[in-house]
């Protein structure tokens, strides 16, 4: 079987909230609250059996491996979501089983907001409830000095 992680780089002015202060945001488009995982999660988390049975960690490391999108999934997320907004959707595969710390990509403490893709009391468009997790991104394209490179690894560092 294979998994999928999807996202989007969108110019941030596309967005209404405004909390981004960089000019692009990296939009992660994971499954939320799937009801069932795609695999048995020893299949999908390396280790599995060895994560503890009581606390938080192993339940954190299932719902983070529900994140992970089928090649149906993406499918469908790509054309809606290139249809009806003009983002493009890049896709990476995931190598299986993928270990705990590594099932997220993105820093969870950097997420300023979310996208659903319907209003409030319209239908899920898509078969799962697809959602992206929206964090502010800078591309290293606008850097053209060696202060410019320092003073962003040194933001970077202070975060």
């Amino acid at each position: 079987m294979e998994l999928y992680r999807a996202y989007s780089i969108i110019q941030s002015s596309r967005l209404l909230s405004g909390q981004n202060q960089e000019n692009f945001v990296k939009v992660d488009w994971i499954c939320y609250l799937r009801d069932e995982p795609l695999a048995p999660f020893y299949n999908l988390i390396q280790d599995y059996s060895k994560l503890p049975e009581n606390g938080k960690t192993k339940l954190w490391a299932e719902r983070r491996a529900n994140y992970l999108l089928s090649e149906f999934e993406v499918k469908e997320l790509k054309e809606y979501v290139e249809q009806q907004y003009s983002f493009s959707v890049e896709v990476e595969g995931v190598s299986l089983p993928i270990m705990a710390k590594n099932l997220v990509k993105f820093n969870e403490q950097d997420i300023t907001g979310t996208i659903i893709l319907r209003d409030r009391n319209e239908p899920f468009p898509l078969s799962v409830n697809i959602v992206g997790m929206v964090a502010g991104h800078r591309d290293f394209v606008d850097i053209s000095t060696v202060e410019d490179l320092l003073t962003e690894i040194d933001r970077r560092n202070a975060l």
